[in-house]
């Protein structure tokens, strides 16, 4: 499908079966595609962490409604979310668990990938 040069790549779970160091070889494949800037990638995906380091946009469907849409960061921390059973990441549940003990600021943004929660926690 690949060799074709799809304007637009449209992918169910296309890591759901594969070991982490799979689904990073998936990811990094998908990343040098958009990176070549021909093609478009649409896809559903339950492994949170890695997505929201590899998309720009993310979308919540529920009964075929869209419930949020926007940023990884904006939608995935979105309280809005919780109730459709869309999880949150580790690090966001990390930060959260923080913000409630006092131990950061509160004003501080929730990260959604290990790079932001670096930062988050420094």
């Amino acid at each position: 499908m690949l060799v074709m040069r799809p304007k637009i790549l449209v992918l169910d779970e296309p890591t759901s079966q594969l070991d982490p160091l799979g689904t990073k070889e998936v990811f990094e494949v998908l990343r040098e595609l958009v990176k070549q800037g021909e093609t478009t990638v649409i896809l559903t995906e339950h492994k949170l962490e890695r997505l929201a380091s590899f998309v720009d946009r993310v979308i919540v469907l529920h009964d075929g409604q869209i419930i949020d849409d926007g940023t990884p960061r904006s939608v995935l921390t979105s309280h809005q979310i919780d109730k459709y059973g869309v999880p949150q990441t580790r690090y966001t549940r990390a930060a959260r668990l923080a913000n409630e003990l006092g131990k950061v600021p509160q004003n501080r943004r929730l990260p959604v990938t290990l790079e932001q929660a670096v930062e988050f926690f420094q």
